[in-house]
């Protein structure tokens, strides 16, 4: 496709369906699980769940009762409020409709859907007397964006969901504010919809189409992006139609909630560069006298704990490797109590921080922390660092301590990586 002559706007709804419709992120955003019933994919986030799917065929809207009792009751299952999205150009969306109304959904907001060749649009720039730029989520300005993206809307996205999986900034999610004076004028946030030449508008605070005039649009990526969507009214529609935004086609969103209380956290997410994260790490790191400085990583093994080396192993895929990995997880399962959760901790990197009861089983996110280092020092560790693990890459170490967890632990470790507790250097 020449992306430097305009599509007509019949064109640009069929790229858009067959590229966002039905599109699913590989491998899934950690803590989420997509879920696959019929023509349908659920995307569960622990928090909440959406429902997409290409425009159904015959075939499958004679079947929509079915597919929207299979979504209840897979929702109802997780406590998870849905979201399904019904485009009016499909053939079967009054029925689709129907089906949903009756099965107890309830009509949320309808907009029209707007896409724009980014090669096509005219963004203003901002004015001089305000200041326009990208914020991350340990910013002032985010909570500022947070509260005013709480009080508009609702978004096709809220902010508030990238907040709560700690989405990282510019890779995953780009949040843009107007400020005049230090405060937030205006927010706007862009998903990068990763494989594909699409960014989202994810949600717009206000009309202000100067905000989407520098973004990065993930030019360096592969495929560059092509195409903005959004979904918008009123004015907000207005400008970015003013742009070179088109229209091509409507949406309504219609929800459900099950019985039950959602979870308020999503079950796994990156950690963020606050002091929260700071002060975990350095107990992390003060627990077994880790000296990140020395640069071989000098470390004292506390007590209560033992060491296992891993370095005459065929590495990440050796078989030994992933039991010894599983004995961890198993371990910190049964140690960690309801509603705490772990840390995984690499200085200078991205963190995870998730709840171990929660991921890692049956229909549940993967689990996203390692305890064996590869590459990397790495922790992983309760809040108050009281068991957890220490991984020395350098030395291929696996550091264990807490009685607890050693208590879980030891004997499989010691069938697995032998008996000997091999350290260097140390």
């Amino acid at each position: 496709m020449n992306a430097s002559v305009a599509l007509d706007v019949g064109r640009l709804r069929a790229e858009h369906d067959s590229t966002l419709r039905g599109h699913v992120r590989m491998p899934p955003r950690i803590g989420t699980v997509v879920e696959r019933i019929g023509p349908l994919n659920l995307t569960h986030y622990g928090t909440h769940c959406v429902v997409d799917h290409p425009p159904l065929d015959a075939e499958d809207s004679a079947s929509a009762v079915r597919l929207a009792e299979q979504v209840q009751v897979s929702a109802a299952a997780r406590a998870e409020p849905v979201e399904w999205r019904v485009f009016h150009h499909d053939v079967a969306a009054s029925h689709l409709s129907a089906v949903l109304d009756t099965a107890g959904f309830s009509a949320g907001w309808e907009r029209s859907v707007l896409v724009g060749e980014v090669a096509e649009l005219d963004f203003p720039e901002p004015e001089p007397v305000g200041e326009a730029g990208s914020v991350r989520w340990d910013e002032p300005q985010a909570q500022q964006a947070l509260d005013l993206a709480a009080r508009t809307g609702p978004h096709r996205v809220p902010l508030a969901n990238w907040h709560a999986m700690r989405s990282i900034p510019y890779w995953d999610v780009e949040v843009r504010v107007l400020t005049r004076r230090g405060m937030v004028t205006a927010a706007c946030w862009l998903e990068n919809v990763s494989d594909t030449a699409y960014a989202v508008i994810g949600g717009l605070t206000a009309a202000r189409p100067e905000l989407l005039a520098q973004l990065p649009l993930w030019r360096f990526r592969s495929p560059p992006k092509q195409f903005l969507v959004a979904d918008a009214d009123g004015e907000v529609r207005d400008v970015l139609l003013a742009t070179g935004f088109r229209e091509v086609t409507t949406v309504r969103s219609h929800y459900w909630n099950p019985p039950g209380e959602p979870a308020a956290t999503p079950p796994a997410r990156h950690s963020l560069y606050n002091g929260e994260a700071g002060r975990i790490a350095r107990l992390c790191e003060a627990r077994v006298g880790f000296d990140y400085e020395s640069g071989r990583g000098r470390y004292r093994a506390p007590a209560d704990s033992r060491r296992w080396f891993y370095g005459l192993l065929g590495g990440r895929d050796d078989p030994a490797i992933a039991a010894a990995e599983s004995v961890i997880e198993r371990g910190l399962r049964a140690c960690v109590r309801p509603g705490e959760w772990v840390y995984e901790h690499r200085p200078y990197l991205n963190g995870w921080e998730f709840d171990p009861h929660r991921v890692g089983g049956p229909g549940q996110p993967s689990w996203p922390g390692s305890a064996i280092a590869d590459e990397e020092f790495q922790f992983l560790t309760t809040a108050d660092a009281r068991l957890g693990t220490f991984g020395h890459h350098v030395e291929q170490t696996l550091v264990v301590f807490g009685d607890d967890l050693l208590a879980q632990v030891a004997e499989d470790l010691n069938r697995l990586l032998g008996g000997g507790t091999w350290a260097f250097g140390s």
